[in-house]
């Protein structure tokens, strides 16, 4: 039986560099998240970066939490991550109360939710399309990496830097429900 760890101190900082290192962003949230480790896979949850999908989704100013970072490594045992995030889910749960949980899965780095799927996540359609900055060399850099910090750049700096905006298409949403009122919600309307 695997365990469930809620990463603390230098095991969090050792997941953050694990996450640096090794997930497809190259990034961890930077507001209020908590880690969770189950066997080698990571989790991060974390507040929202939209502050408006409480009401978007539920139609109030409820309490979610979104999947923010699923990770383990290439060979891991089969179902591990549809295991991390039930595991997870009793985590964030214990510890914060939402009334619903949300993550995202990104067609662009060839996702398509089946680890949601499995642990019995609501497909929820999908998100705006994105736009990205993509490099000379063909990688690409999330538009709020040049926004953040104390001073965002604009359009015409970036591009000055030889990056050119592209938009890619929006990430597949799937929901969570907890409490009951978003039970009714969200099973409404699933798609």
């Amino acid at each position: 039986m695997l365990s469930t760890v809620i990463l603390t101190d230098d095991s969090r900082l050792r997941a953050i560099d694990t996450l640096r290192l090794n997930h497809y962003t190259r990034s961890v949230p930077s507001g209020k998240s908590h880690y969770v480790m189950f066997g080698d896979a990571i989790i991060v949850w974390s507040i929202p970066a939209n502050k408006n999908i409480a009401k978007f989704l539920l139609g109030w100013d409820a309490k979610v939490w979104e999947l923010a970072r699923l990770w383990a490594p290439d060979g891991h045992a089969r179902n591990l991550l549809t295991q991390a995030i039930s595991a997870a889910v009793r985590v964030i749960v214990a510890l914060e109360k939402p009334d619903a949980l949300v993550s995202y899965a990104d067609p662009n780095a060839g996702h398509r939710g089946g680890v949601y799927r499995a642990a019995s996540w609501i497909y929820h359609g999908q998100s705006e399309e994105s736009r990205v900055y993509r490099a000379a060399d063909g990688t690409t850099v999330a538009r709020r990496a040049f926004h953040s910090g104390r001073r965002g750049m604009t359009k015409t700096e970036i591009e000055a830097k030889g990056f050119t905006q592209e938009k890619l298409p929006g990430k597949e949403r799937f929901v969570f429900p907890i409490s009951k009122r978003a039970k009714r919600v969200l099973t409404r309307t699933a798609l």
